[in-house]
């Protein structure tokens, strides 16, 4: 295996992590914002719905921008 070949993988290998890392955390942030806040003003789980809904968007908002600035530099 030659060195463009393992420094080919190394990229793959960041892009799909960064791919998760955006798509995960917003997603995630968005729970534990949501849930934390319907704790303290107790309502049900209007504020969990919210930002789970906000936290999706958010995530796919990234995956597009990522995707058009990786494809963009090709």
């Amino acid at each position: 295996m030659g060195k463009k070949d393992k420094s080919s993988i190394l990229e793959n290998l960041a892009l799909v992590t960064q791919i998760g890392i955006s798509m995960a955390l917003p997603i995630v942030a968005g729970i534990f914002l949501g849930n934390f806040l319907d704790n303290k003003l107790g309502t049900n789980v209007i504020f969990l719905a919210i930002f789970s809904i906000l936290g999706v968007i958010t995530s796919f908002l990234n995956l597009y921008k990522l995707t058009k600035r990786q494809t963009k530099g090709k």
